[in-house]
């Protein structure tokens, strides 16, 4: 019955949008555009976040980030949407990036140096455009909730109500996340974006505003991050108590962002042997199964974690994570699974 209702309402917010455009009138237009809007919130997203496929979600919203802005021509606001597309486009950015590092890695290791050369010039191309599609889900997440909860990002807390409230935290969160990553990326790409050095210190305190258990641990992992990261922010903090207690709520929750957190900022501050840490906790964590509401949520972090092995892997060996060796390292016999066979890698 709601499915039925929905569609009836999508079928009369497109009625009105439609007579609308004919009579020129911005309130029928807006009307019928929100609730268009809404109704795709309500029953598009939920779905795409329980899907696995990454490359099929974030192909998918590359190609519906410029739809929903034309529905600003019918006087919509469509931001919210467009922040979460513009998250997972940024994956996709992201993906190509990390192959172009791995190539690079093996020019390097090989001296080929003009293919490392122009391998590193593709990376950094492509870490620019995952910069700035992570700034611009940044950006959309604020102008959309700013607008509709009346409280100034970075320093007040939104009052989430009870309609829409989990789509506006999940908006508020993974919108904070994107925004860390842009200024990170936008470094890599030599600050070509120009992506606010002022988002670290604001996503440490809107991420108070949330709840850290109902959110995987990730809110406070966030937090543990900019305190890492932000010469001075880790004084008097416990920065790796607090990523143990939030890969603890993420692996009972289904959801391990907070391992990727985790393990990132080890590799800013060069800690290899606790990147190996994460990455083995990440793949041996007993019992664990996948949230299936946010599934897409997690390959992301599985994505991410698999390409810090292979990283290893390749400045190791030459070529990636073997098959089934996620978790496992090249250069340590004792804990390569029986299945592997790297005896060529342990010459």
């Amino acid at each position: 019955m709601a499915r039925f209702l929905d569609v009836r309402r999508l079928l009369l917010s497109a009625s009105l949008l439609a007579i609308g455009a004919l009579t020129g009138c911005q309130s029928m237009q807006r009307t019928g555009t929100n609730a268009i809007i809404g109704t795709l919130e309500r029953n598009s997203v939920p779905p795409a976040l329980a899907q696995a496929d990454l490359n099929m979600g974030c192909n998918y919203a590359t190609t519906m980030v410029p739809l929903m802005g034309t529905m600003r021509s019918f006087n919509g606001d469509p931001s919210g949407l467009e922040s979460i597309l513009s998250t997972s486009s940024g994956i996709c950015a992201d993906l190509l990036a990390n192959a172009e590092e791995l190539r690079y890695l093996r020019a390097q290791r090989d001296k080929r140096t003009v293919e490392a050369q122009d391998a590193r010039t593709s990376h950094k191309r492509l870490v620019e455009q995952t910069a700035r599609r992570q700034l611009a889900a940044f950006e959309f997440m604020r102008t959309s909730l700013e607008k509709k909860l009346r409280f100034k990002y970075g320093e007040t807390c939104p009052q989430f109500r009870r309609a829409k409230g989990d789509f506006n935290q999940i908006i508020y969160l993974l919108g904070t996340l994107s925004g860390l990553q842009a200024v990170v990326n936008d470094i890599a790409a030599e600050k070509v974006v120009g992506v606010p050095q002022d988002i670290p210190p604001k996503a440490e305190f809107a991420m108070t505003c949330l709840d850290d258990d109902k959110w995987w641990g990730a809110p406070q992992a966030i937090r543990a991050t900019v305190w890492s990261v932000v010469p001075g922010a880790s004084a008097g903090k416990d920065v790796a108590g607090t990523f143990d207690q939030s890969m603890t709520k993420g692996e009972k929750a289904g959801v391990r962002v907070a391992h990727v957190l985790a393990a990132t900022s080890a590799g800013v501050s060069d800690d290899k042997a606790r990147v190996r840490a994460v990455i083995k906790r990440f793949a041996t964590a007993p019992g664990f199964e996948p949230n299936k509401d946010y599934r897409y949520i997690d390959q992301t972090a599985v994505a991410a974690i698999q390409h810090l092995s292979d990283i290893d892997w390749t400045l190791g060996t030459g070529s990636r994570t073997p098959i089934g060796g996620l978790g496992t390292f090249w250069d340590v016999k004792a804990d390569v699974r029986d299945n592997l066979d790297t005896s060529e890698f342990l010459k």
